[in-house]
């Protein structure tokens, strides 16, 4: 299981008036005087981003109540398969007891630590940031993926930064940002290759030589965060490069949803158009980049703002029977095509993030269609296991009784329904958005749990007697 969707199930089961410990100090109780790595500022550049007041970290306190306990002994049971079967290696194969490791960066260890930290798991954390000092090796001889190595690897280690302190993780963090870069560096346009080697520095695009949408534009934030803290404009110049290049091409014949195919020339080709796999973190980044960098750089959120109109016009359709309100996608022909993957269930938390910073268009209509969003991927999980589908289809004949159907039934325990929830109760105090957290984190101890350590996905949501596939995590 991606240990984010158990982050999201710990935090919606707070109270929203429940706040970090005011103390500000280091986890680990160490010396409590913030401080500057000495590789920081050593190549500071005239557009690196203002970097935030230097702060001390927060002391988390764990679970407060009965709920959180149970999440919390759900990281402990995933965390005790991943040591006995998998430690060190990338992810655990729960059902075979072995293992993957197609990074060879232990990514279930770095990209859980910020998770056991928040959930004040101090034996694990320690676990993992003794590892990631002892034994991660952030240049190994390996081609991995530009936007999964970021997103996970390079965002754990920032994340496990902010969070505990420890200088190593931004040591590292700086050596794996510098063997990144050269994803950029070998491209002929300002889109990075999509896979790179952690040391020889060669770089490629394996499908025909295409990069995604999102994978090209799904990287600023945590290059950005780089950048603030080492004081090196380099990483945030080359990833905002990316997004500039989206921007100045544009996406206006379709209103600002863009194709999801780049090619190697930095040309976007003709492709659906979708919020799903591919695209989906394209329009999150545009709001979030521009929370990060202070609401300065208007573009970023004028074409999140066109692109969420577009949405609403194009894609955002009713079934026939309920009126349930989903995204679909245009195909190539311009037809609708009334498929929503799991993975459109963030744009509810998005809108919610764009509501909460005064960006709705007439009075509350971001924090509406997310409410009806995050309905309909409740919905979702309405069927015999409880647990979502990959891929659901929406009846639109009015012949037919039925709302949902189920066009790729396997669950891959995806976090972005749970975040939603998460979001949507915030913002709402509708502690229904609680309930349906808990429900879905019930199925999955119910249905995914392997009983000797680790949770795997579900071949099949519709049926019962499951059967489990062999990896536990999800590609989201």
């Amino acid at each position: 299981m991606h240990l984010i969707v158990l982050l999201c199930f710990f935090l919606n089961l707070l109270d929203p008036a429940e706040v970090l410990n005011p103390k500000r100090k280091r986890f680990f109780q160490k010396n409590v005087e913030a401080t500057t790595p000495a590789f920081a500022n050593e190549t500071a550049g005239t557009r690196c981003s203002p970097a935030p007041k230097l702060r001390f970290q927060p002391v988390f306190e764990g679970p407060t109540n009965d709920r959180q306990k149970a999440v919390v002994r759900a990281f402990q049971h995933a965390w005790m398969g991943y040591k006995k079967y998998a430690w060190g290696h990338d992810e655990l194969k729960p059902v075979s007891k072995s293992y993957e490791n197609p990074f060879e960066l232990g990514l279930t260890i770095v990209d859980s630590l910020d998770t056991a930290v928040i959930m004040g798991l101090k034996t694990e954390t320690r676990e993992a940031i003794d590892w990631i000092r002892d034994s991660l090796d952030v240049s190994p001889d390996r081609s991995v993926n530009l936007f999964e190595t970021t997103i996970r690897v390079l965002g754990g280690l920032l994340s496990g930064y902010h969070l505990t302190g420890e200088a190593i993780l931004l040591k590292k963090a700086k050596i794996l940002g510098d063997n990144l870069l050269f994803a950029f560096t070998k491209s002929k346009s300002p889109i990075p290759k999509s896979d790179v080697n952690l040391q020889s520095g060669s770089a490629f695009s394996p499908n025909q030589g295409l990069s995604s949408l999102s994978e090209a534009t799904t990287l600023q934030l945590e290059f950005r965060d780089l950048a603030i803290l080492t004081g090196n404009s380099t990483y945030e110049n080359v990833a905002f490069g990316a997004s500039e290049h989206i921007h100045k091409i544009g996406c206006k014949q379709t209103g600002g949803l863009c194709p999801y195919f780049i090619d190697d020339n930095g040309n976007l080709k003709s492709t659906d158009i979708t919020l799903g796999a591919r695209a989906d973190s394209y329009y999150e980044y545009l709001l979030k980049q521009w929370l990060q960098t202070k609401k300065s750089i208007d573009w970023l959120r004028d074409d999140f703002l066109e692109s969420v109109n577009s949405i609403r016009e194009i894609l955002y359709r009713s079934s026939a029977s309920s009126s349930l309100k989903f995204i679909g996608e245009v195909q190539t022909s311009g037809e609708f095509y009334p498929k929503m993957d799991h993975l459109v269930c963030f744009f509810a938390g998005t809108l919610v993030l764009s509501h909460q910073n005064g960006l709705d268009t007439k009075q509350g209509d971001h924090l509406e269609m997310a409410k009806q969003l995050g309905h309909v991927c409740h919905k979702m999980y309405e069927n015999p296991t409880g647990l979502g589908p990959e891929i659901a289809h929406f009846n639109m004949e009015t012949s037919s009784e039925e709302d949902i159907y189920s066009l790729d039934s396997h669950s891959l325990l995806r976090p972005e329904a749970i975040e939603a929830w998460f979001y949507l109760y915030r913002a709402t105090n509708d502690k229904k958005y609680q309930e349906w957290g808990w429900s879905a984190f019930e199925a999955i101890e119910k249905y995914a749990k392997v009983e000797t350590g680790g949770y795997s996905s579900i071949d099949n949501v519709f049926k019962i007697k499951v059967k489990r596939r062999s990896i536990d995590t999800s590609a989201g």
